[in-house]
This record gives structure tokens, sequence and C-alpha cells, in this order.
């Protein structure tokens, strides 16, 4: 596959299937270079599946997809030396101790940063003579980030890497991968369940369901175009209002319609403005609404997605 300038992750019709159940569908995402990019959806939207793909962990059913402009499915695997990852379950050695684990790593990866080891091993207080299987799973987690930074990742890829931390490891966590993606040469790509991983970290969101991404865009085109009408008329709501594309809802309180807008809402506002209504006015959507909004407009179970916003 050719080097495409300024994407760091590509996937075309992504597709995986396991004896025949569809765990991902004909995924296309673009993850732009130095981005941090959050992946939403709930447990079993195919997350997981589709990293697994990009790491080279799972072979497509069908499609394809590029990390740095090389192949997922390269058998030299090569693009792994520049790749980062965490994730919820580590699997490390787990009869090795820290010291060894970090040994073969040192061997293993030609960019290796002993130094910056060094400093996050000392930031962490991680001891470097315990065994890996005596760790708690908030310390192989930090073993694991330990590894995924010093590696110099171009890319850093995160699935589910907090779940289950407590709230003072989350934040530092979390302040480590802001750090990181500061430095401009390191693109995020990290999958939650959490909206409010993304609205702290995420420059780009993108909504995964049953297999599916509902949604992917930047995170100031979202605030700039996903927002909500609220308008008067003199003979109640046009119907043409209800069949336009870009209109996730329409609820009605008396005379005053509420109209939530996913995408183009400046071409919508004058659209309904056309339509001379007594009064009209413009309401900032926030990014619960919008993707609560967005999955009901798909036909997907609202219950399935609240774990999604409502966690803290």
């Amino acid at each position: 596959m050719a080097d495409r300038v300024g994407l760091a992750i590509e996937t075309f019709g992504l597709r995986k299937e396991f004896d025949g159940d569809v765990a991902v569908d004909s995924v296309s995402l673009s993850v732009p270079e130095g981005s941090i990019f959050g992946l939403m959806g709930p447990n079993g939207a195919g997350k997981s599946t589709l990293i697994g793909m990009l790491l080279g962990m799972l072979q497509p059913t069908a499609g394809s997809g590029a990390i740095l402009g090389r192949s997922i499915t390269d058998p030299s695997g090569a693009v792994r030396a520049q790749v980062g990852y965490v994730t919820d379950a580590q699997h490390l050695y787990p009869y090795y101790r820290i010291a060894q684990v970090l040994e073969l790593c040192s061997r293993v990866y030609p960019h290796w940063d002993a130094k910056r080891c060094a400093a996050l091993m000392k930031a962490f207080g991680l001891p470097q003579q315990k065994w890996v299987w005596s760790l708690s799973k908030g310390m192989r987690t930090q073993l694991a980030l330990v590894i995924a930074l010093s590696v110099k990742p171009r890319v850093l890829i995160l699935d589910e890497p907090t779940s289950g931390l407590d709230p003072v490891m989350k934040q530092a966590f979390k302040q480590l991968i802001l750090e990181e993606a500061a430095t401009g040469d390191t693109t995020v790509f990290f999958s939650t369940h959490h909206l409010h991983d993304l609205e702290r970290m995420a420059d780009h969101v993108a909504v995964m369901m049953e297999g599916r991404v509902l949604f992917s865009k930047g995170l100031d085109e979202v605030k700039e175009n996903a927002r909500k009408i609220q308008a008067v008329f003199p003979d109640g709501l046009p119907e043409e209002i209800r069949t336009m594309r870009e209109v996730l809802k329409v609820e009605g309180q008396g005379r005053v319609y509420a109209i939530t807008v996913s995408d183009h809402f400046h071409e919508v506002f004058a659209r309904v403005k056309a339509m001379q209504p007594i009064y009209i006015e413009s309401v900032d959507l926030g990014l619960e609404e919008l993707f609560i909004h967005t999955v009901g407009k798909e036909g997907y179970s609202l219950e399935l997605f609240a774990e999604s916003v409502s966690a803290q």
C-alpha cells in the first residue's frame, strides 16, 4: 500500500469474522499524524478486534490497512519497532523480573531510549527486581507504559489502558500520554468506553457500535458543526426539517422546536431561517448528546450505549 502523506493509520473496509460472526464490519478510518485519536464504544463494540488487526495480531477477513504507510498484513512486522502498545490486560513475561523484561526490550527495539526508560521507572517507583507475576494490575500497566514510551514510538496504541486503575493512577497515566503527544512526534490512538476520556484528551473522535464506525471527525469540526437550533414557526414545524440528512432529532415543547444538527450546521441554520421562523437561535451541543442521538438514529440500543457516556 502506498504511503499517504499526513496519515499515521488508515483502513479501508476492514472486516473481521469469527466463525461467521462479524466482529468488525467494513471499517474505514483515517488517523492524522500527530493527532490524539479517540475511538469510543461500549465493551464488545469491536474496538479490541480492530486494534488487533492494526497490530498484525489478527488477520483481516477483508479490507486493508496501513500504519505509517506499511500494510498491516506485512509479514515482516517491521513497523512494530515504531509502535508502542498498552492494553488493559498486559501480556508480559510472568517469570521474568522487571529488569530482565527491560533488558529484553532494549535488545528487540532498535530505537530503545535507555535514559527515558530509567526516568520513567524512577517516576513510577517500580522495583526492578520484582517478578512480573507478582505485580498488581496498576504496576503492570505502568510497566507496559514504560516500555511503550521507551521504544520512542511514532504511533502509540492504547486499548482501554486505564480500565481498573485508581483515579490517581489514571490521572498520571493520562498526563504522560498528553505530554507524549505534545512533542508532535507521536500519534496516539486510544480506545475507551468513557466519554470524559475523549473530552479531556482527544482532538479526533470516532464512535463504534457492533463492529461499525458510526462517526469519525475532528473535535473542532464536531464543536463547529454539531449544534442545536431552537425555533418557533408561525404554522408549526415544516416537515422538510425532519427529512434533512443532517438533522438527528427534532423535539417540540409547546411552540418551541429543538432541532439537533450533526453536520453542516451553518447550511442547515440558513435553510431553517429561510423558512421564516418567528424566533430562531443556535445552542451548543455536548459530545454526550451528539453521540446519543447519533447512536439512536442508526437504530442501536441507547441502553447499550449508556455505559459509554455515563461512566466517570
